[in-house]
């Protein structure tokens, strides 16, 4: 292998290092994107079990005076 051969080949590798630092920086970037819309993601999810809780609790306090209702409605024709 001659000498050019050789400057050829480390030239080229160089070429790669640079095109691979622009790739690494690119991903990096990438990165915080997704972690950023990871995090938004958990924040919905998290207003929506709370919205599911509170509907929960909603439904079994009206079941509960629905509930109480009847019984009252039942004590009072008996």
């Amino acid at each position: 292998m001659s000498e050019s051969d050789i400057n050829i080949i480390l030239h080229r590798l160089d070429e790669m290092r640079e095109r691979l630092d622009e790739i690494h920086a690119e991903v990096k970037r990438t990165n915080g994107r997704v972690t950023s819309l990871e995090m938004e993601e958990a924040r919905w999810q998290a207003k929506e079990e709370s919205k599911r809780v509170y509907s929960m609790v909603a439904m079994t306090v009206v079941s509960g005076a629905i509930l109480a209702g009847v019984v009252w409605f039942v004590q009072a024709a008996i």
